[in-house]
């Protein structure tokens, strides 16, 4: 018989966030990698045009997604890695998705203070 009032889950949005972190990491970080660390280094574009872009309403977007993003795919990975080799954290969700929550939140303060 099929539970008519099945337990809620906190899944979703986590996966959501988790997806959104790997996303950003195998598209983004490429082109970041080369913006900071080839074409700044020799000269190609100024660090007065990234400090410029940081204090825009955009660049802080943009600044946001590529610092939080992957910090939730990462502790979701990590919290998942440790179940699958068998090392259990007592209340594991908590305790990562908790430092994921406060680090997003230091860096959107961080961010805003720009």
């Amino acid at each position: 018989m099929v539970d008519q009032n099945p337990k809620r889950s906190n899944e979703p949005p986590v996966w959501l966030m988790f997806s959104a972190g790997g996303m950003v990491s195998g598209l983004v970080f490429p082109v970041l990698i080369l913006i900071l660390g080839i074409l700044l280094p020799f000269g190609i574009i100024s660090p007065d045009n990234i400090i410029a872009f940081s204090h825009h309403w955009f660049g802080k977007l943009v600044i946001l997604a590529l610092t939080i993003f992957p910090m939730w795919a990462g502790l979701h990975r990590l919290h998942h890695g440790m179940h699958d080799i068998k090392v259990h954290v007592p209340n594991g969700g908590l305790i990562f998705y908790g430092l994921a929550a406060v680090y997003s939140f230091i860096v959107l303060f961080a961010v805003i203070a720009i």
